[in-house]
């Protein structure tokens, strides 16, 4: 009988041991999970506030990007306001506020404003630099076929016929562009100037082929002698 009692004995005592580790390691790691849900807890509450103040500035810098640009636009066209200015000092602010608005949020319409402030302040090459940009960063036919007719005036401008062609066969190119016909008259327009008379009659035709019922088509006509 006590050597009965003595093994229980030893039993419970080398087992009380386990039972402490056991609820040690426990509450280790309770305390492993309770720091991993703060971590958790935070990195989502950080992640939160920086979507709300992303979504804050975004906001902010839309609005004010189209400030800026509304006061370009006003400048530029002349409104009532900006009437008493100068063209040259309306077209250098008007450049002003739009690149500040380009910076502020870059949008491809503001960007084809740059270069028509340039081109109206005689800075062709910057004009072009500016359209060359606008081409390569965005596709919206509309804006890219307006870009290509301003920089070919722009070439025509700086007496440079041949880019000033490319750059309306560019604008060509583009399907359903709405100003085509424009491209094809200028381009004959170009070609005639030049003393390439047969090529120019054949952009005159394409164009009262094409575009029929075009404005430009009776001009077209009476380039070529027809009424």
């Amino acid at each position: 009988m006590p050597k009965a009692i003595k093994k229980r004995s030893e039993k419970r005592i080398a087992a009380e041991p386990d039972i402490k580790e056991t609820v040690v390691d426990i509450k280790e790691r309770l305390k492993g999970k309770q720091r991993t849900l703060v971590y958790a807890a935070t990195a989502f509450v950080v992640m939160m506030l920086s979507i709300v103040v992303f979504t804050v500035y975004k906001k902010t810098s839309s609005s004010r990007a189209l400030e800026l640009e509304l006061e370009g636009y006003k400048l530029f066209h002349g409104d009532y306001q900006a009437r008493m200015i100068p063209p040259v000092e309306r077209y250098k602010k008007a450049l002003e506020m739009f690149k500040k608005s380009y910076v502020t949020k870059k949008r491809a319409d503001v960007l084809l404003y740059i270069a028509n402030c340039h081109y109206e302040l005689g800075n062709y090459d910057e004009a072009v630099k500016t359209l060359k940009e606008l081409n390569s960063q965005f596709s919206d036919p509309k804006i890219i076929s307006l870009s290509y007719y301003k920089m070919a005036m722009a070439y025509e401008r700086k007496g440079d016929t041949d880019n000033a062609i490319s750059a309306l066969k560019s604008l060509l190119s583009i399907k359903d562009s709405a100003l085509q016909d424009m491209a094809l008259l200028e381009t004959g327009k170009i070609l005639e100037l030049s003393g390439k008379a047969e090529e120019a009659k054949t952009k005159y035709r394409e164009l009262i082929n094409k575009f029929p019922k075009s404005g430009l088509s009776n001009e077209a006509r009476a380039r070529l002698g027809e009424k």
